[in-house]
C-alpha cells in the first residue's frame, strides 16, 4: 500500500464541487502535494507536553530573556484589532527593526568591550548574527535591508517567542495578531528597550551610533540592570506586586519558578561543560541529593522531572531509530523489504547473534536501578562517551528499558513518563510482549513495517486544504515499491527547554562562575 494516495484535488474555478484527478501527482505539472512534515512518527507530543506543563514560560526558542520586553513593547504601541492588517504589518516591522537594532548593538558591544560582555559567564550570539555581523563589519548597519534578511519568519523571531509570551501574558493570545495580553509592564523600566525601539526607526547606524547607546542596548546588560528584577517578576513571580498577572499566569510562574529552582540546585558546585540534561538527570534519578531537597512540592517537581527525563530518552530513541531509517534511504532508494533487512542485519551485528530478540531485550541490559536510585542506562546507550550513537540496536534497547521502568513507577514521576503520546511505554511492553518468540532479525523487519505504518497514519492525520490543493505533510513517498526522501529528517533530540532555562538564568545572574565551578549567586524565592 503506497504511504500517500497519489490522487489531486482541486476545486473549480466557480467554486464547484471537488474536481479528482486521477493518476500519480508526479506526472502533472501541478503544484506537488507532499510538504515536508515535523515530527513523521508523533512520538514528540509526550515530551513538548511534559515540557510545557513543567516550564511554560521558556520554550526551545527562548534564546534571551530581553526579547520577552521587546516584544511586548512592540504590541503595546500596535492594539491592532483583529483583521487590521496594515497595523499587524506595521508591528511586524517594527519588530524586525528593534531585533535588528538589538543584534547589532549587543555585537558591537562584545567586540569593543569583550571582557565587560563575556563576564561572568560567556554571552551567547543575539538572533540573526550572521547577516547582522557581517554588515556590522563594514561600519554601517541598513536597517530596513537587514530587517529584511536576518531572519526568513514575517515577524522575525517574534513567532519563536510568542508561545511563551502568551503564557506569560505579554501578549494576546488571537491568531495572527500582534496585541498586548494581560500583563502591564511598569513603564518606569523599560527606557532600554524603548530606546531600541526608537533607534529601530533610523535606517541607517553607524558603529559611532551604536556606541552612543551601548552599554545600556546590550543583551548582557539584564544581568545588572533594572530588567534583571522586572524578568524574574514575569518569569519567575519574584515579587509580585512589580508586575501583577491574572491567576493563570500566576500558575504558569510558579511552574517555571519550581524548574529554574531544580535547574539551580542541578548546577551548583558543578563544572561549568556539563549540560543541563545530563545535571537535571543526576540530580533527580539519586536519591542521596533528592533529600537534600527541603521542600517537599519541590521534590515531587523533581519526580515530575524524572518522569519526563526518561520519557525523553524514549522519545528520542524512537526519533533517531526513525532518522537511521530514512539515512538508509537517502543513500539509497530501496523498497521497504530492502529497509527492513538493512535494519535487521544492523540489529544482528550490534547484537552479536541472533537469537530470541525478547531474551536478548531482557538478560543483556546493565541494571538500571542501584537500590533507591535509578541508574541513568538509558543516557549511557544513548550518549556513549559523550556523543550521539548511530546504533540501532541501542535504540532498540532504550526503548526496551522504557517498558521495564513502566510498572517501577509511581506518583508524579509516572504521570510525566506516561504522557500521552504516540508509541508509548505501554505500546513497548505490548509490542515485546507479542515478539515472544522473534529472532533479532525478524523483530527489526516487523519494526520497520510498524514505522512505516505509523508514518503514514499521522501524515494522513495532518492532511489539510491550502489554497484549494489537498497537502499531505510528509518526507517519504512511495514510487512503484520504492520508497524516495525528500530531503532529510535530522537527528536533533527532542528538547525539554533545560537548556533554554540554563542560559535565562544565567543572563539574569542567578548562575555565575566561582573558582571554575558554576554556583547559585541567588536563589529563587
Amino acid at each position: 500500500m503506497p504511504l500517500f494516495c497519489p490522487t489531486l484535488l482541486s476545486r473549480d474555478a466557480y467554486g464547484g464541487s471537488v474536481v479528482v484527478l486521477l493518476g500519480p501527482a508526479w506526472s502533472t505539472e501541478a503544484a506537488p502535494l507532499i510538504d515536508q512534515g515535523r515530527f513523521p512518527l508523533g512520538v514528540e507530543s509526550a515530551t513538548l507536553s511534559n515540557a510545557r506543563r513543567l516550564a511554560p514560560l521558556v520554550n526551545s526558542g527562548t534564546a534571551h530573556a530581553r526579547y520577552y520586553l521587546l516584544h511586548a513593547v512592540v504590541a503595546s504601541g500596535f492594539p491592532a484589532a483583529l483583521g487590521e492588517t496594515d497595523a499587524l504589518a506595521a508591528g511586524r516591522d517594527r519588530v524586525r527593526r528593534a531585533e535588528v537594532v538589538l543584534a547589532a548593538a549587543s555585537l558591537r558591544h562584545a567586540a569593543a568591550h569583550p571582557d565587560e560582555h563575556a563576564a561572568p559567564l560567556p554571552y551567547r550570539d543575539p538572533h540573526g548574527t550572521r547577516v547582522i555581523a557581517e554588515r556590522l563589519g563594514s561600519g554601517l548597519i541598513d536597517v530596513p535591508s537587514s530587517a529584511a534578511e536576518y531572519s526568513s519568519q514575517t515577524g522575525g523571531f517574534l513567532s519563536v517567542y510568542r508561545g511563551a509570551e502568551i503564557e506569560a501574558g505579554l501578549l494576546d493570545s488571537a491568531n495572527g495578531t500582534l496585541l498586548p495580553g494581560s500583563v502591564a509592564l511598569p513603564e518606569s523600566e523599560l527606557a532600554a528597550v524603548r530606546s531600541l525601539i526608537t533607534w529601530a526607526a533610523e535606517d541607517q547606524l553607524s558603529t559611532d551610533q551604536l556606541d552612543q547607546v551601548l552599554p545600556g542596548a546590550c543583551l548582557c546588560q539584564v544581568r545588572s540592570g533594572n530588567e534583571r528584577d522586572l524578568l524574574s517578576a514575569i518569569l519567575f513571580g519574584t515579587d509580585g506586586d512589580l508586575v501583577p498577572a491574572p491567576r493563570a499566569v500566576q500558575q504558569a510562574r510558579a511552574r517555571t519558578a519550581a524548574t529554574a529552582r531544580l535547574v539551580l540546585h542541578a548546577h551548583d558546585g558543578q563544572d561549568p561543560y556539563i549540560g543541563t540534561r545530563l545535571a537535571m538527570t543526576q540530580l533527580c534519578y539519586t536519591s542521596e541529593r533528592l533529600a537534600q531537597l527541603s521542600d517537599p512540592r519541590l521534590l515531587d517537581w523533581a519526580l515530575s522531572w524524572r518522569g519526563a527525563l526518561l520519557r525523553n530518552a524514549s522519545v528520542t530513541a524512537w526519533r533517531w531509530l526513525w532518522w537511521w531509517l530514512t539515512e538508509c534511504l537517502a543513500e539509497k532508494p530501496r523498497s521497504r523489504e530492502a529497509l527492513g533487512e538493512a535494519l535487521a542485519e544492523a540489529l544482528v551485528a550490534s547484537a552479536g547473534h541472533d537469537g530470541n530478540v525478547v531474551k536478548s531485550l531482557t538478560t543483556d541490559l546493565p541494571p538500571h536501578r542501584e537500590g533507591d536510585c535509578i541508574r541513568d542506562v538509558e543516557g549511557d546507550l544513548l550518549y556513549p562517551n559523550g556523543a550521539e550513537s548511530d546504533d540501532p540496536w541501542a535504540y532498540v534497547q532504550v526503548l526496551a528499558l522504557g517498558a521495564r521502568r513502566l510498572p517501577e513507577l509511581t506518583g508524579p514521576e509516572l504521570r510525566s513518563f506516561t504522557e500521552f503520546g504516540e508509541l508509548g511505554p505501554s505500546y513497548v511492553r505490548n509490542l515485546l510482549e507479542n515478539a515472544g518468540r522473534l529472532s533479532v532479525a525478524e523483530f527489526g523487519r516487523d519494526l520497520v513495517d510498524r514505522l512505516l505504518r505509523q508514518a503514514m497514519e499521522i501524515s494522513h492525520r495532518r492532511v489539510r486544504w491550502e489554497a484549494g490543493r489537498l497537502r499531505i505533510p510528509t518526507r517519504l513517498r512511495e514510487v512503484g515499491e520504492v520508497l524516495d526522501l525528500a530531503g532529510t529528517e535530522g537527528s536533533v533530540a527532542p528538547g525539554l527547554r533545560l537548556e533554554r532555562m540554563r542560559q535565562i538564568l544565567e543572563e539574569l545572574g542567578y548562575l555565575t562562575l566561582d573558582n571554575d565551578a558554576l554556583a547559585v549567586r541567588r536563589w529563587i524565592e
